[in-house]
């Protein structure tokens, strides 16, 4: 019996945030644009995310107001794309996963909105400028597997190939588990102080900036740590699943 459990297998799998912007305290220069790096959840692959800038809106002023609840992403993540690939037999399958090629990726791409900047006066005479960022998955996510095919397959065969195809997929689905729990526990409500308007919008764009570039190094460290635990799911029962191998029926 021919085992595959995607040694070395080079899936491209990564988290990533969409920048966004944040908007303009009232009587302010324009917010200063976003300025993240490229997501890298992964070595394998880096995709430039193009940067833009959330529509502006007045600031309000007076007593800001509570933030929005912890724990939410919102939006859809991706259907999970399947692709076929013909092989001569199982044995020739067995022996291309098993060669470390590609095989599948995940990308969660996430997207902050800036709510609305809410300013005011401080004993000390400086200003404060806070706005609430919220998230959710950006149209570019993805989420694919590559399934191995071959003529005349037996009843064996396919049930061999769907036990494969069902961990691939579960273990894809994981990263955005992954990724979900880094992006829900983030702070919603960014702070700054500055002597002036312009003043504080400049800090709290830095400190948007900051934000975002921290939860981008987080998605990167949980996305690495997850696909060394478990091998890219050759060793995904370290986390409680089931292990991706394909086993091609004896004859």
């Amino acid at each position: 019996m021919a085992l595959s459990r995607l040694e070395d297998a080079r899936e491209h799998e990564s988290g990533a945030v969409r920048p966004g912007g944040v908007s303009e305290v009232a009587g302010a220069a324009p917010a200063l644009l976003m300025r993240l790096q490229e997501s890298a959840g992964n070595a394998a692959v880096c995709r430039l995310l193009a940067g833009g800038v959330l529509a502006r809106q007045p600031a309000t002023t007076g007593t800001p107001t509570a933030a929005p609840t912890v724990g939410s992403v919102s939006g859809k993540r991706p259907a999970i794309k399947e692709t076929t690939k013909e092989f001569d037999d199982c044995n020739a399958a067995v022996a291309w996963l098993n060669s470390g090629t590609y095989t599948g990726e995940a990308q969660p791409v996430y997207k902050p909105t800036a709510g609305k900047i809410r300013s005011k006066k401080l004993p000390d005479g400086t200003l404060q400028a806070e706005v609430d960022i919220t998230w959710a998955y950006d149209a570019t996510s993805t989420a694919e597997v590559i399934v191995p095919t071959w003529p005349d397959m037996t009843k064996a065969d396919k049930e061999a190939v769907n036990k494969y195809k069902a961990a691939l997929r579960a273990h894809e689905v994981m990263h955005f588990d992954v990724t979900d729990k880094v992006v829900k526990p983030l702070p919603l409500t960014v702070k700054a102080t500055g002597s002036d308007p312009q003043d504080a919008t400049t800090n709290l764009q830095a400190a948007a900036d900051t934000h975002q570039a921290d939860a981008q190094t987080a998605i990167d460290t949980a996305t690495s740590d997850y696909d060394t635990k478990t091998a890219h799911g050759a060793s995904q029962s370290a986390v409680g699943g089931v292990d991706v191998h394909l086993a091609c029926p004896s004859p």
